[in-house]
C-alpha cells in the first residue's frame, strides 16, 4: 500500500471518529453511495437469477384444491408441498411440486376472474401438467361432464376400486348425459326433431290404413301443416332436454352443503362412470381444514402423464 493510500485512509478515520452513527451514514452514503447502489443492484439481479433457475425446474407433480379454501385451514400449500415431495421421493431439488389450496371457480358466475381462472385450468388440463384435483361435487360434475378425468377402472387396480365401491366412495357421472349433450351441442337438434316428428307421422299413417277409413286422403295443405306442429312439439320437448343437460352440465350454482350432499348413484343411470372418489375423511382434507362447508371429490385428470404419482397423492391424502 502506498504513503498516498495509507495517509487517506488515515484522515477518513479521523473523519469518522469524530461523528455519531448517524452522521457516519450519512457521511458513507453521500460519498459512496454510487457504488453501494451497485452493489445492490447486482445482488437483486444474482438472486432474481437464481430464484428463476429454482422455479424452472421442470415439474414433477401438480395437484389442485379447487373452492376447498376457507377460514378453517390450518396447513400452507408449502408445507403440504414439501410433506407430499418426501412421501413420494421426489426431489425438491430437481422437480418442482405444486399444491394449490387457493384456487376458486364457479361455473355460474360470469365474472373476469371466473374467467381468468377458468383458462388457467383449462390451459392446465391441455398442457397435461395437472395430475390430480380435488373439487366440490358442483364444479367436479362440471367438469366431469365435460369428459376431463379417467374412469376409474382404468386408474385403480380392481382390489383398490371394490374396495372404495364397498366403502361407498365412488362418485359416478351418466355417460348417457354426456353423448347427449355432444349431439346437441353439434347442432343435432333438427336432426332429432324431424325423425321424432317422422315417427309420429308414420305411426299416425298405419293408425289410419288399420281403421280402414273411407279412403279419403286429407288435403297436402292440411299434412303439411300437422307434420309442422308436430316438428314444433318434438322441437321444443328436445330443447327442454337441451336445457335440462346443459343445466346438469353447469353443476350446482353454489357449493353443496355437507348435509345435502347425496352420493351419486349408479342403479339410477343409463351409463354410470366411476371417475371421482369422495374424500371427506381423509387426514390431510380433514386435519388441515379444507373443505370444511361441503364434500371433497378426488379425480385424476384423463390427460395426466403423471397417473401413478397422483394415486400416490391420494394415499398421501388419506395417511
Amino acid at each position: 500500500m502506498n504513503e498516498k493510500l495509507k495517509n487517506e485512509i488515515k484522515n477518513e478515520k479521523k473523519k469518522l471518529s469524530r461523528m455519531t452513527l448517524g452522521q457516519k451514514a450519512e457521511y458513507i452514503f453521500e460519498y459512496y453511495k454510487f457504488p453501494i447502489i451497485v452493489t445492490v443492484v447486482v445482488i437483486i439481479l444474482v438472486a432474481s437469477i437464481l430464484r428463476t433457475v429454482i422455479n424452472n425446474k421442470p415439474l414433477g407433480f401438480y395437484a389442485m384444491f379447487l373452492n376447498g379454501s376457507g377460514q378453517e385451514m390450518s396447513v400452507s400449500a408449502d408445507e403440504l408441498e414439501k410433506r407430499f415431495s418426501e412421501y413420494a421421493g421426489i426431489d425438491g431439488g430437481k422437480e418442482k411440486v405444486v399444491i394449490d389450496t387457493t384456487a376458486s371457480f364457479n361455473p355460474n358466475v360470469n365474472s373476469q376472474y371466473t374467467m381468468a381462472q377458468n383458462a388457467k385450468i383449462t390451459a392446465l388440463f391441455a398442457s397435461h401438467d395437472l395430475d390430480a384435483m380435488i373439487i366440490d361435487p358442483g364444479v367436479f360434475t362440471y367438469y366431469a361432464l365435460n369428459g376431463a378425468f379417467a374412469d376409474l377402472r382404468d386408474v385403480l387396480s380392481e382390489e383398490e376400486f371394490l374396495r372404495y365401491k364397498d366403502e361407498n366412495k365412488i362418485y359416478y357421472i351418466d355417460g348417457y348425459i354426456i353423448e347427449k349433450m355432444k349431439s346437441l351441442e353439434a347442432g343435432d337438434t333438427e336432426i332429432l326433431s324431424l325423425s321424432e316428428a317422422d315417427g309420429k307421422e308414420e305411426s299416425k299413417g298405419r293408425s289410419e290404413e288399420n281403421e280402414g277409413a273411407s279412403g279419403e286422403t286429407k288435403g297436402d295443405s292440411e299434412d303439411s301443416k300437422e307434420a309442422s306442429e308436430i316438428t314444433q312439439r318434438a322441437s321444443e320437448e328436445t330443447l327442454d332436454e337441451m336445457e335440462q343437460f346443459a343445466a346438469d352440465l353447469m353443476g350446482k350454482p353454489d357449493v353443496v352443503a355437507r348435509d345435502a350432499f347425496e352420493v351419486p348413484d349408479p342403479d339410477e343411470m343409463k351409463e354410470p362412470i366411476p371417475v371421482g372418489i369422495i374424500v371427506t375423511d381423509a387426514k390431510v382434507i380433514s386435519e388441515g381444514g379444507f373443505f370444511a362447508a361441503t364434500v371433497p371429490v378426488f379425480g385424476v385428470p384423463v390427460l395426466s402423464e403423471r397417473k401413478d404419482i397422483a394415486l400416490r397423492f391420494l394415499d398421501f391424502c388419506s395417511r
